[in-house]
C-alpha cells in the first residue's frame, strides 16, 4: 500500500469566483494498493466533519495516471528539496482531476489523464490550471439545469445571425 495522499475537491463555482486552491476541501484520503511492484487498484475513505465512512476499493484508469504522475514527480529534484505534500484535487463537474503537489511555499498541479485542459502528466503551475479551467467552468454553468434555490430563469431564444438589428423578424 502506498503513503495515503488527502483527497480535496473543488467546484466550478470556486473557479469562476477566481477561487484557487485555498477553497478546496478536504473530503477523505486515498491510497493506492501494490502488487509486485504495479499499482493494480486505488482505496479512499471519506470524511465529513461527522464521521468517517468505510473505505471504498475500485480500479480506473486515475489510478494508473495517479502512479505514473506520482513517479514523474518523485524524479524531479527540485521537489525533493521543497518538502511537499502530496495530495489529490478533484473538480467532478469538470471531469478533471489532478496531483496537487503542496509546500508552504509553493503548489503544483499535474492534471491526470483525461484531462479537458490536457496537459496530462505534466507539471502546471495554479495560475495556468486554472485559467485553462474557467472556460470549462462557465460552460457547465451555462448548461446546468437550475435548481429550485437559483431562482427563475429565463430562456433565451437563439441568436438569429442572419437578422439585421433593427428589423422586426428579419
Amino acid at each position: 500500500m502506498s503513503t495515503p495522499h488527502q483527497v480535496f475537491v473543488l467546484g466550478p463555482d470556486d473557479i469562476e469566483a477566481d477561487g484557487g486552491l485555498e477553497r478546496a476541501q478536504p473530503v477523505g484520503w486515498r491510497f493506492l494498493l501494490e502488487s509486485g511492484g504495479n499499482v493494480i487498484a486505488g482505496a479512499e475513505v471519506s470524511e465529513t466533519p461527522e464521521r468517517t465512512f468505510p473505505p471504498s476499493f475500485y480500479r480506473s484508469s486515475s489510478v494508473g495516471a495517479t502512479a505514473t504522475a506520482i513517479k514523474a514527480a518523485r524524479a524531479l529534484p527540485q521537489l525533493e528539496a521543497a518538502g511537499f505534500d502530496l495530495r489529490l484535487l478533484r473538480i467532478p463537474e469538470l471531469y478533471q482531476v489532478a496531483l496537487w503537489l503542496h509546500s508552504p511555499h509553493t503548489d503544483l498541479l499535474i492534471p491526470l489523464a483525461p484531462s479537458p485542459i490536457g496537459n496530462e502528466g505534466k507539471i502546471t503551475p495554479p495560475s495556468v490550471f486554472f485559467r485553462e479551467l474557467i472556460a470549462a467552468a462557465r460552460e457547465y454553468r451555462a448548461r446546468r439545469v437550475p435548481s429550485p434555490g437559483d431562482g427563475p430563469r429565463t430562456p433565451q431564444p437563439p441568436a438569429d445571425r442572419n437578422r439585421k438589428p433593427g428589423l422586426p423578424g428579419h
